[in-house]
C-alpha cells in the first residue's frame, strides 16, 4: 500500500468560481502634500479640542471649588450665628432672672392664692373689728343681732341743698 497516491485523497462538490487574482484599474494616487494638509488639520483640531476639554474641565473645577468654599464658610458663618445665639440666649436669660428678682412676690402669686389672702385678710380685719366693738359693750356672740337701728336725721331743705 503506497501511502501517497492518488485514490488517498477525497476529493470535493464544490467549487470555487470566478476568477482569483483581480485585475489592478488605474486610479489616480491622492496627492501627499493635501494628505499631509488635511492630516495636518485634523491633528490641530484634536489639539484644540483637547485644549478645550481641558479649559472646561478647569472651569469646572473652579466652579466646584468655589460652591465647596462658598459651603465651607456658609458652614462657619452658621455656627458662628449658633454660638451668637447662644450667648444672647444666656445673657437674656440672666436679665430676665435679675428683673424677676427684682419683682415683688405679689405678681408671681397666682390669681386664686391671691384672692383666698385677700378674703383671709378680709376675715382678720373682720374679727379685729368684732373683737374691738366688743370690748367696748361686753357683748357675746353674733356682732350683727346686737346692733340697734339708728334712726335718720330729720330732712331738712337747707341740708338737701348744700348736698346738693
Amino acid at each position: 500500500v503506497k501511502p501517497y497516491g492518488s485514490g488517498n485523497f477525497s476529493v470535493t462538490r464544490y467549487h470555487i468560481s470566478g476568477a482569483y487574482v483581480d485585475r489592478e484599474v488605474d486610479e489616480e494616487q491622492p496627492d501627499a502634500h493635501l494628505a499631509a494638509e488635511e492630516e495636518g488639520k485634523r491633528l490641530e483640531e484634536l489639539h484644540r479640542e483637547a485644549e478645550r476639554e481641558r479649559r472646561e474641565q478647569l472651569e469646572k473645577a473652579h466652579l466646584r471649588g468655589s460652591h465647596a468654599l462658598k459651603k465651607v464658610h456658609l458652614a462657619k458663618d452658621r455656627e458662628r450665628l449658633l454660638e451668637e445665639l447662644e450667648q444672647m440666649q444666656s445673657m437674656d436669660r440672666l436679665r430676665r432672672r435679675q428683673v424677676v428678682a427684682q419683682m415683688p412676690p405679689q405678681l408671681l402669686v397666682p390669681a386664686y392664692k391671691r384672692l383666698e389672702v385677700k378674703a383671709e385678710w378680709q376675715r382678720e380685719l373682720e374679727s379685729a373689728f368684732e373683737e374691738m366693738y366688743s370690748e367696748d359693750r361686753n357683748m357675746k356672740g353674733d356682732l350683727i343681732l346686737h346692733f340697734e337701728p339708728q334712726p335718720l336725721p330729720a330732712p331738712s331743705d337747707r341740708v338737701q341743698d348744700n348736698d346738693l
